[in-house]
């Protein structure tokens, strides 16, 4: 298993999927961190940890990372000659799935660093009090279990959809458009998507779930994907 594991991250280092996404991840966090302070003037706990909240942008930009990086295996035409090498198709997507969970999590302590540098050095220049080392911890934890969460998820969308296109399109589909549209049902329940989870796990103070009840919610997506994703591609041709 540890071969495997570590064949699926030389296939994520030597591409250049992972690092497009991490710089679009970089590029992001840089944005929302430095607007959300010098901008957003911030003047309260939760207000200046919400400034260093990465992890709803690393939500969308991880997921997406994770929905191309499995598809890709699909449109290329890589899974093949990887099935010859470990016929096992469910250890060769679990290891599919850590690697990518790995990255994921290895870009989110950089990018929680950098946010947190930023903290130290604008926030003090701010009214208000001054965060507490809890809530920088709670930031850089937050952004680990986020990334590292969506990511997964995003593993298991690709594997199911199989088409990177069709993946993309969905994900956005439904995180910009119909996730904020159930809102008009009942305005809690967008509380309960992936992507508002992966910001309250980033660290913003959710007015619905709990910073572990949106842990939660966001292992439930993972997990339900990831877990039918194994079990579909077990039974799948190889084309």
């Amino acid at each position: 298993m540890i071969a495997l594991i570590r064949g699926e991250m030389i296939k994520v280092r030597t591409t250049r999927t992972a690092l497009g996404f991490a710089v679009a991840t970089l590029l992001l966090v840089l944005a929302v961190v430095l607007i959300s302070i010098l901008a957003g003037d911030p003047s309260d706990v939760d207000s200046k940890r919400d400034a260093l909240n990465t992890g709803g942008v690393m939500g969308v930009t991880l997921l997406l990372f994770g929905i191309v990086g499995a598809s890709g295996e699909y449109r290329h035409r890589t899974i093949a000659p990887a099935v010859l090498i470990a016929p096992d198709r469910f250890r060769l997507s679990l290891a599919r799935l850590l690697a990518y969970v790995i990255t994921a999590i290895a870009v989110a302590v950089a990018m929680a660093a950098l946010a947190v540098v930023f903290g130290l050095l604008l926030l003090p220049s701010t009214d208000g009090p001054d965060l507490a080392g809890s809530d920088y911890v709670r930031v850089v934890v937050g952004a680990i279990i986020a990334a590292g969460l969506s990511a997964g998820l995003g593993v298991g969308v690709g594997i199911l959809v199989k088409n990177q296109v069709a993946g993309v399109v969905g994900a956005l589909v439904w995180i910009l458009i119909l996730a904020p549209l159930l809102g008009l049902i009942d305005e809690d329940i967008p509380a309960y998507t992936n992507s508002d989870a992966a910001g309250t796990v980033g660290g913003s103070e959710g007015e619905v779930l709990s910073w572990a009840g949106a842990i939660g919610v966001l292992v439930a997506w993972a997990a339900v994907f990831v877990v039918v994703a194994l079990l579909v591609d077990r039974r799948r041709d190889v084309d």
